[in-house]
């Protein structure tokens, strides 16, 4: 499996996650794009400086925070769509899709499929799973 790899500019300690090929090449774009010399270790043995994504105090922290209405607005916003434009298209209140993304108000299987369907999306993808947080 591919590893990112990225050398820290104030010592020369690096830190390795370990991610599927497409994730490393997504991954590794976006940070060439702020240090060029930013490259991919393939197969790299798993060592002290291996730090498992699911590990870390950052992945964490995001994952106990993160609820389907975060997957909402990145879904709303990658389709170019306003929450009144989302709204209309799956016949709900603007005010609903605002509550939803802010995590003020919970998404129903209803609501879900309604969303998924005006952005051409899996339903699963707005259904939390029973006991993952």
């Amino acid at each position: 499996m591919p590893v990112a790899e990225k050398a820290r500019r104030t010592r020369n300690v690096r830190k390795l996650i370990s991610v599927s090929a497409k994730e490393a090449s997504e991954i590794l774009a976006a940070v060439k794009k702020i240090d060029p010399r930013a490259h991919i270790v393939e197969n790299a043995a798993h060592t002290e400086s291996f730090i498992s994504p699911q590990s870390s105090k950052w992945y964490r922290d995001v994952k106990s925070s993160w609820h389907p209405g975060i997957t909402l607005r990145i879904r709303r916003e990658n389709a170019g769509y306003t929450q009144a434009k989302l709204a209309d298209m799956a016949g709900l209140a603007a005010a609903n899709i605002s509550a939803i993304e802010n995590g003020r108000r919970s998404m129903g299987l209803i609501v879900a499929k309604k969303l998924a369907e005006a952005l051409k999306r899996p339903v699963s993808e707005f259904i939390e799973q029973e006991g993952v947080k």
